[in-house]
């Protein structure tokens, strides 16, 4: 005998884990293996930022630049300022008679060394995940983001 309570479908989905947690813990991985892969070649994370944001700048940045760049996982800007004045220090960025940071050739060839540890660890962390499931997945992240900023709270 079937009753109220008895579920009638049997065949029901598992139940989906909270996207934040996926979110999370992707987020977590995906920062561990980029920061594992920098250190193997004695570069930070805070540093990696700096250099691309000052390489992209087309005639480098000054430090109050530096601190006007956004900075992710809620760092203090400083943190990357503080990982350019440690690469003047080695030889990687120089500073101009302006104040502004640009790479020297050591700085450069650093940053294509970079590049590629980092190029071959996201090759490693999507695995056989294609462009397209990469690129929805970001724009699902994006669009559930969206949804709840756009409110008010």
């Amino acid at each position: 005998m079937t009753t109220a309570n008895t579920p009638q479908n049997t065949t029901a989905a598992p139940a989906q884990p909270p996207i934040a947690l996926v979110a999370w813990g992707a987020s977590e991985a995906i920062l561990r293996h980029s920061q594992a892969t920098l250190a193997r070649i004695d570069v930070t994370q805070p540093q990696w930022w700096a250099l691309n944001n000052i390489v992209r700048a087309e005639h480098g940045l000054t430090r109050e630049e530096i601190r006007a760049v956004a900075v992710p996982y809620g760092m203090d800007t400083r943190v990357v300022v503080d990982a350019a004045d440690a690469l003047v220090h080695r030889g990687w960025l120089c500073i101009g008679a302006d104040d502004r940071l640009t790479l020297t050739g050591q700085g450069r060839a650093g940053l294509a060394t970079a590049r590629e540890h980092m190029a071959r660890a996201r090759a490693e962390f999507l695995g056989d995940i294609t462009e397209e499931e990469y690129a929805t997945s970001v724009s699902v992240l994006q669009r559930v983001t969206a949804n709840i900023t756009a409110r008010p709270a």
